[in-house]
């Protein structure tokens, strides 16, 4: 897998392929793609993937307990 950093969005994404003198980007965990132009990319760092799937999982671990109803306190 090669990751890009998008310079314009600052965005983290996935090549995806190259269609019509664009890349298409995934965001990192996968979601909806995005197109850019290959000027506007840079190679990813290490860091910055895993920086990238650490938010994503924080903020789905977030999103799953704010639907999640509370733990009963034990009696």
């Amino acid at each position: 897998m090669t990751y890009v950093l998008d310079a314009r969005s600052g965005r983290i994404g996935e090549v995806m392929g190259r269609v019509g003198g664009r890349v298409q980007l995934r965001p990192v965990g996968g979601g909806r793609e995005w197109d850019c132009l290959p000027e506007d990319v840079a190679q990813a760092s290490a860091e910055e993937v895993l920086r990238e799937r650490v938010r994503r999982l924080n903020r789905d671990a977030r999103a799953r307990a704010a639907t999640e109803p509370p733990i009963p306190a034990p009696s």
